[in-house]
């Protein structure tokens, strides 16, 4: 595995500033509603549930570490929701990948932690994107980028702050094409962002340079390796455990050995042969994946969601 170093992590960065500090993008609308939830996964390590993809919280000795943010109208809830933990600064922001219900608030917290972390194809992704938008309300780009645009090249960054270890590790294409795992060996968690649904079918962005054989794949591979006390956040559904995730592969598995057994059927004949009873963990949405649309894009046929008007 290729292993990656942040050239000048934390060259030219002075001191980090604490979250109220700048006003450049700050949330209007300081009385945002109290959806945020903390629970707390291991020690020093939290997960803050709200709308969008689940939010990791990493405390270190004088520093705090944030993964994933969700949306900028929620940034005042969930800076209480943080502060509800501790007063020390976030340094860093990781973004495990680059859809905006983990990246909204980028463009909030960007002068108010020392760096974002991200794959390179984030922040390739997240550039295209705001070339849509008012220069105004453009911002909250990744500083520092790991991997390559070769999805398919793997990649490591290990971040060591305040005797806190942690990996962040690019296993090629899976959710979209810029999707990391961030990992706390010592405790032992990982967030694994939308690599990881559990309540609701997953969902690959075709479009967005996603696989689902990739995502099998890795899955699998995770699986193989975690200690079995290792505590998993996933982009979204509940804080789980090595047991959920073995199962999560099985479930992969089983679709992909279904479509390879079935050449000749189109998507909604898959999806009505295939046992889902078995499956009662992964609900579908009928506004968002269901069972014919996740067949669809494990046959390569599809862009991996229901497609909005």
């Amino acid at each position: 595995m290729r292993i990656l170093t942040a050239l000048g992590f934390a060259v030219a960065l002075a001191s980090t500033l604490p979250l109220a500090a700048h006003a450049k993008h700050q949330a209007k609308d300081s009385t945002a509603p109290k959806i945020h939830r903390v629970e707390k996964v291991a020690e020093n390590v939290y997960c803050i549930f709200g709308q969008g993809g689940n939010i990791g919280l990493i405390v270190t000795a004088n520093h705090a570490i944030l993964i994933d943010d969700q949306f900028e109208r929620l940034v005042p809830g969930l800076v209480e929701a943080v502060r509800s933990v501790t007063p020390k600064p976030i340094k860093y922001l990781i973004n495990t990948h680059g859809h905006g219900d983990h990246v909204g608030g980028n463009v909030v917290l960007e002068k108010q932690v020392m760096a974002i972390v991200a794959h390179a194809n984030v922040r390739k992704a997240m550039i295209k994107e705001q070339t849509k938008l008012d220069p105004a309300k453009r911002g909250g780009l990744p500083e520092l980028a790991l991997g390559s645009e070769d999805a398919k090249e793997r990649a490591r960054l290990d971040i060591h702050l305040d005797g806190t270890d942690l990996h962040l590790l690019h296993l090629g294409p899976g959710h979209t094409d810029g999707d990391i795992i961030v990992g706390l060996p010592a405790a032992p968690v990982l967030h694994m962002g939308d690599l990881f649904f559990l309540g609701m079918l997953p969902y690959i962005d075709a479009e967005g340079g996603g696989s689902f054989d990739g995502l099998a794949a890795q899955i699998a591979s995770v699986a193989s390796w975690i200690p079995d006390a290792t505590r998993i956040i996933p982009g979204h559904g509940p804080v789980c455990g090595k047991p959920e995730l073995l199962r999560y592969r099985d479930l992969l598995l089983a679709v992909q050995a279904h479509v390879k057994a079935n050449p000749a059927k189109d998507a909604a004949a898959m999806a009505a042969s295939f046992d889902t009873a078995a499956w009662p963990e992964w609900k579908p949405r009928p506004d968002f994946v269901t069972w014919e649309t996740l067949f669809s894009v494990a046959s390569g046929k599809g862009p991996g969601r229901i497609t909005r008007p």
